[in-house]
């Protein structure tokens, strides 16, 4: 494998996962020609997307794409990538009274399709340009309607924010070689932005090459209370444990 090859399979997955929004470096300058900044929004029609995702994308400042021959452009695949969070819960004799839900221990899944990433790299000069990669949490879902409308309501408050961007800052335990095809495991450093906190985050990636698209999953942990809300304890009806899974699945393409 080429140097190049081992490059790209590095950088794409540093910025697929990495958000540019609030970097003040990467927002074009209020005066500068719009030849000069390349202004460009990541959402475009997708079926996938539903009409409140695209409307909350659509509405994110444009991200500054970098201006010459060598830069190049990838896309995530909304069709074929997902986000999710993964949590433990405990449900009592009053969840079965109540909701006719089975008592015992289960893991619970919320996930949504809402979500888009655009990443412009030169890889001659090893250089990431424009990227941000955003979620949109109010489509969030699991089993059950009345879970969802809690978490909604009471615990991400996502009518209030409605989106999650991570940013990557670090590339961590990355492997020397790579072989096309080959998956390999690293970690992510940087910081999530959610619930209109933000906090650091180390990712766990695991991560292949084909071509020109590359696809994978990272995943972290992270507590409710860091957030600033506390996990559900309802008593005689469920508890939830308070440190949980974010997962990303993802599938990216150049254009």
């Amino acid at each position: 494998m080429n140097a190049k090859t081992k490059l790209l399979i590095i950088i794409l997955v540093v910025v697929l996962g990495a958000g540019c929004g609030g970097r003040e470096s990467e927002q074009p300058s209020d005066d500068a020609p719009p030849a000069a900044t390349g202004a460009e929004n990541e959402i475009r029609p997708q079926g996938e997307i539903s009409e409140n995702a695209a409307a909350a994308f659509g509405g994110l400042d444009p991200i500054r794409m970098q201006q010459g021959e060598s830069w190049r452009v990838f896309r995530s695949d909304a069709g074929s990538s997902k986000a999710a969070y993964v949590v433990d819960e405990e449900l009592f004799a009053d969840a079965t009274r109540k909701y006719g839900l089975e008592v015992g221990k289960t893991v619970v899944e919320g996930k949504t399709q809402d979500l888009v990433g655009l990443m412009q790299l030169d890889l001659d000069q090893r250089l990431i340009g424009g990227n941000r990669f955003v979620v949109f949490l109010p489509t969030l879902k699991t089993d059950q309607a009345l879970r969802d409308g809690w978490i909604r309501e009471n615990a991400l408050e996502s009518d209030r924010f409605p989106l999650a961007i991570f940013v990557a800052e670090r590339l961590l335990n990355a492997p020397d070689t790579y072989s096309e095809g080959e998956e390999v495991l690293f970690q992510l450093e940087g910081e999530l932005a959610l619930r209109g906190t933000s906090l650091p985050a180390v990712w766990d990636v695991a991560a292949s090459l084909s071509g020109a698209t590359i696809q994978g999953s990272m995943q972290t942990r992270l507590r409710m209370s860091s957030l600033g809300f506390d996990p559900p304890d309802f008593a005689g009806t469920l508890t939830v444990q308070d440190e949980f899974t974010v997962r990303i699945d993802f599938v990216a393409h150049e254009e």
